[in-house]
């Protein structure tokens, strides 16, 4: 461990300052338009997604104007472009008091939650100025600000991770005006208690986006109203994230259940934030060593400079630092079952919250075993991506299996099993009959009793190696034979070979014998265990993704199965 001097400040402006760059030019000049002020970038290269960022934008220009060592501190024209986007909020402003994200909620109070966020702390830092200039535009603020009260007393969520954005929101207005109701609001979200599991897991499990997001807006709850119990929990799930980190820093996003899920996405700024506030709150050298991993992999830092104005001393821990853990086998949510079940209709949630989890670094090789999805793999070495394994039955149209279960059958070996049951639906019964609406069949599922039922055991075994891992398929059936099919998704980036393949089309082959081997860069995987029992492309509701690069193995059951996977580096 060591301390390593690095000027944060710095860092963030050169980044900051080639953000502004890029999006300045974009900001909406036009005075008939309804957008005046607002930005069409922001410096993604996705057009338009400026649209619906213009508040947060200000943590951008707001930061390099108020800063002392930015190339454009008190610049006149910078300061014209934030009382523009001022402007705009004020006008995209509703009667409620809520703003609107352009292209999905309307009237939105979470999204003025995330709105008052950026804005309250702009407002702090501009007003510390000692400016006669931004006397107008911190009177705007504070005007925007005060129009946001009505509508979060009195607006509701979508998401679980809304109550703390609101809460956090509810702190930080609760700061400026001191109004007793933005407390009282804000206990009553909090008396729901934290969807937080013993692991450190929320209920949306989104690694790359709302970790984060709750962490600093609770983190603001605790600060204000001196609310310390809230602290340990946000430690808890930050800790968690030592064991979520792909090679090259990239977040396990493969198990979300929000819009990170299967990107590829690094250490933010709101977890810059969020790991330099709890390294000073914790003292804590793990936090303060992935603050500075999130810093060296920022595109831009508008929140994380306006932090470092904001709270100068919690900002500025001085700690050892360490590498982040990249060897280790943790199993998460050990004695949870997912919330699925295999009984028809099948039981699909959006959040598959506390399902058991297996991660597993052995430096370049990162796996992750998932429940409750049909994707119950993920395997990456370097650049080298399997995206996704899943097991497709025949069976009832259930397509992927989600497994419900895992359990440790011995050291670095695990099982995953689901029960699929399959039945059909008896006549309605006569008083059933009479009450029932033919037009509404659905409803009178729940009516008929079952017949024919089967029941279909299915089972995965893993054994993890430091080298790759070995699975083992298992299906008991009798008469007749059910069609199988093992399916490999690889990152598209990379190609495939292997004298066993046989094309599907142009993005998917069946592994009809012997071995695959995937290579991007110099990284590579193989899998071998190819079978060729039956001539399906794809069983029923299932799909060969055209995004990724397949190889389907297909098989007919009673079905027993080893395959082997492993990677590794091309030398030279």
């Amino acid at each position: 461990m060591e301390h390593t001097i690095l000027n944060e400040d710095a860092v963030l402006l050169k980044v900051m300052e080639e953000h502004w760059r890029k999006i300045k030019n974009s900001q909406v000049q036009d005075p008939a338009s309804h957008w005046r002020g607002a930005f069409t970038e922001n410096g993604n290269g996705k057009p338009y997604e400026g649209l619906v960022s213009s508040d947060a934008l200000l943590s951008l220009t707001v930061s390099l104007y108020a800063h002392p060592g930015s190339a454009y501190h008190r610049d006149a024209g910078l300061l014209q472009a934030i009382r523009g986007q001022i402007g705009f909020l004020l006008r995209a402003q509703l009667p409620s008091g809520c703003i609107s994200l352009h292209n999905c909620n309307i009237d939105s109070p979470p999204d003025t939650g995330f709105s008052v966020h950026f804005t309250t702390l702009c407002l702090h830092v501009l007003e510390r100025m000692d400016d006669p200039a931004v006397k107008e535009p911190c009177a705007e603020l504070r005007l925007f600000l005060q129009r946001t009260i009505p509508g979060l007393l009195a607006g509701g969520i979508h998401t679980p991770n809304h109550r703390w954005v609101l809460c956090g929101a509810l702190a930080l207005l609760y700061e400026l005006f001191g109004d007793e109701r933005l407390r009282e609001r804000a206990d009553r979200f909090l008396a729901e208690g934290l969807d937080l599991n013993p692991d450190g897991e929320w209920t949306e499990r989104s690694n790359a986006i709302y970790n984060a997001v709750c962490s600093i807006f609770l983190y603001q709850a605790a600060r204000v109203f001196g609310y310390d119990h809230l602290y340990e929990p946000i430690a808890r799930n930050l800790r968690m994230m030592q064991y979520m980190l792909h090679p090259r820093s990239e977040i396990a996003t493969e198990y979300s259940s929000r819009q990170d899920r299967g990107e590829i996405m690094r250490l933010n700024a709101s977890y810059y934030v969020a790991f330099r506030l709890m390294a000073h709150r914790n003292a804590d050298p793990l936090f303060h060593s992935f603050a500075r991993e999130a810093l060296l992999s920022l595109r831009t830092g508008g929140e994380a400079l306006l932090y470092r104005m904001f709270l100068p001393k919690e900002m500025n821990a001085e700690l050892p630092l360490s590498p982040l853990p990249d060897r280790y086998e943790v199993f998460l949510n050990r004695e949870r079952i997912a919330p699925v079940t295999g009984t028809i209709p099948y039981q699909r949630t959006a959040f598959h919250a506390g399902s058991p989890l297996i991660r597993y670094r052995q430096g370049e090789l990162s796996a992750t075993v998932i429940a409750g999805q049909p994707e119950f793999l993920y395997l990456q070495y370097g650049q080298a991506r399997l995206l996704g394994v899943r097991l497709a039955l025949g069976w009832f149209g259930v397509a992927g299996t989600p497994f419900a279960a895992i359990r440790q059958t011995g050291d670095h070996e695990y099982e995953l099993s689901m029960e699929l049951e399959g039945s059909y639906r008896d006549a309605l019964n006569e008083e059933d009959a009479d009450r029932a609406d033919p037009l509404r069949f659905a409803e009178s599922i729940p009516l008929r009793a079952k017949t024919n039922v089967r029941v279909l055991p299915v089972r995965v075994g893993i054994r993890l190696d430091p080298t790759g891992l070995d699975l083992h398929y298992r299906v008991d059936a009798d008469a007749p034979p059910i069609f199988a099919q093992a399916v490999y998704a690889f990152a598209p980036e990379g190609s495939l070979e292997g004298p066993g393949l046989t094309p599907i089309n142009t993005h998917a082959s069946w592994l009809k014998s012997g071995q695959l081997v995937y290579r991007c860069g110099e990284d590579w995987i193989t899998v071998d265990g190819g079978a060729f029992q039956h001539g399906f492309e794809a069983l029923r509701n299932d799909r060969l993704d055209p995004a990724v690069k397949s190889a389907a193995v297909n098989y007919l059951t009673p079905l027993e199965a080893h395959v082997r996977i492993r990677c590794g580096k091309t030398e030279g």
